[in-house]
């Protein structure tokens, strides 16, 4: 392989051109030598569990990587054309990455011939079809399934894979004369959403159907807009930060719908001294997760419903008092009506917190005249000393 360094723009391409079908001989093999492995059963005869297990130690690769390759490896034979246009691809190969001008005119000559050479398929497009094509029902006839194969075989001439996946949704429409209920309500069942805790904070993904599906993304979606900034800058977050925010509100929204405005209950365990000092060490802890740092818990504190615990020498509960509400409904409302959202970004009201401008721990008063809405990147900038806040004649200043 010659120095990419020593090679001209067309000879890059060239170059890229032979990778890229050297890339699909060996991918589209890989998948004939996984099917066979897993047929014999060779991966128990080494002790392991299967071929998923056996491939994913070897080679350090995902488990979920192998299992889809090797689900692709499976199904391919049903598919006599896509199987054929992998072949090509394979053939099309020649064994050879050196660049030579003469490689780009043969490939000119065959784009220019009146007959068109054959689909040459790449493993990401053959997947892409294959599991179109496995979505299609067992009622559908035969010559039907395969003029549908037939057909996404010579669109992928043009398409990659997400165009193919568009194409397959369509195909299924097409094919699937039941109409999408059935297909509607076995997503229903197939809804999940799995919870990982890893360090400060929660990984989690799933699966929602149809109208869910739907309102998730348009509740994202309006939540998510961005906001400019008091200097009139563009929102500094990137998308998946304004989601990750959006989320936040909706699961805020969600819960204070019953216990009325400002963050929803969460139960923290802190000493008072180290709430009010703040210090670096100073930690409160939670029921779920890692604990938070003291300047967290005083911002949560701000709009918090709050359940004072005596605890005794022992660290045993002795007494809990009564929960005290710091910002009302009727405070809120007021906060709301004179900030109309957050004083510096002016994310609506929905997304913001009220925050103590003296804050409660230091004998701050909870009224309207010592609080202000922010939204929640907002409210953690003003715990951290970025902003200055004032309030003068009912005009919060920033």
């Amino acid at each position: 392989m010659r120095p990419a360094c020593m090679q001209s723009g067309s000879e890059l391409l060239t170059t890229l051109d032979a990778l890229h079908a050297e890339a699909a001989l060996r991918d589209s093999y890989r998948l004939q030598v996984i099917a066979r492995l897993a047929e014999i059963g060779h991966a128990k005869d080494l002790g392991a569990r299967d071929t998923i297990e056996l491939l994913s130690l070897r080679h350090r690769l995902d488990p979920a990587d192998v299992r889809r390759d090797l689900k692709l490896a499976r199904a391919l034979p049903k598919y006599s054309a896509v199987t054929a246009a992998l072949s090509e691809a394979t053939d099309a190969s020649g064994g050879s990455l050196e660049a030579t001008d003469t490689d780009s005119a043969d490939v000119d000559s065959d784009l220019a011939a009146e007959t068109l050479p054959p689909v040459r398929l790449h493993p990401g497009q053959a997947r892409a079809i294959v599991t179109a094509l496995e979505k299609v029902p067992s009622t559908v006839p035969v010559e039907d399934l395969l003029v549908a194969e037939d057909q996404m075989v010579e669109a992928a001439r043009h398409l990659s894979p997400d165009d193919l996946r568009i194409l397959g949704k369509q195909v299924l429409n097409t094919l699937d004369t039941d109409g999408a209920e059935p297909a509607e309500n076995d997503a229903y069942h197939r809804e999940a959403l799995w919870l990982r805790p890893v360090d400060h904070g929660l990984k989690f993904g799933g699966f929602l159907a149809n109208e869910n599906a739907e309102l998730f993304k348009t509740t994202i979606h309006a939540l998510a807009k961005p906001h400019k900034t008091l200097d009139g800058e563009l929102d500094p977050r990137p998308r998946d930060k304004r989601q990750a925010d959006a989320l936040v509100t909706i699961l805020g929204t969600a819960t204070t719908a019953s216990t009325g405005p400002g963050i929803p209950h969460l139960t923290v365990t802190i000493d008072f001294n180290d709430l009010k000092t703040a210090t670096s060490q100073a930690v409160g802890e939670l029921v779920h997760g890692d604990n938070l740092s003291a300047a967290a818990v005083r911002r949560l504190a701000c709009d918090a419903a709050i359940l004072p615990i005596v605890l005794g020498s022992n660290s045993q509960p002795l007494d809990v008092g009564t929960e005290q509400r710091f910002v009302t409904g009727a405070m809120r409302r007021a906060l709301n009506r004179r900030d109309k959202g957050c004083v510096i970004c002016k994310a609506p009201p929905p997304q913001c917190h009220a925050h103590h401008i003296t804050h409660w721990a230091d004998g701050g008063p909870t009224s309207v005249e010592n609080l202000a809405l922010f939204c929640g990147s907002h409210h953690t900038a003003v715990h951290h000393g970025h902003y200055t806040v004032t309030i003068t004649n009912g005009v919060v200043h920033v």
